[in-house]
């Protein structure tokens, strides 16, 4: 790499971890860590915050496959195990 792609570099995942942090500790800081959580339960602003995360990650990572494998958000029926 040199000192430009570099310095690119540093500057995305500074950006990266900022805005992971945002959405882990303001976002998504109402959920549970390893609870259950009904999705018909959500208020308004729940729901607001789980479309910005989303949304976020979806400007960030274009690759659908890498997203689902990376996102803050996993949506499991009842009857599915926990990955």
């Amino acid at each position: 790499m040199n000192k430009k792609e570099l310095t690119y570099h540093n500057i995305i995942q500074n950006q990266l971890s900022s805005l992971y942090d945002h959405m882990t500790n303001n976002l998504l800081a109402w959920l549970p860590a390893d609870g259950y959580v009904d999705e018909a339960d959500f208020t308004d602003q729940q729901r607001e915050s789980i479309e910005s995360v989303l949304a976020i990650e979806s400007e960030w990572m274009l690759d659908p496959v890498a997203r689902a494998e990376c996102t803050l958000i996993s949506w499991h029926e009842d009857d599915e195990p926990d990955c």
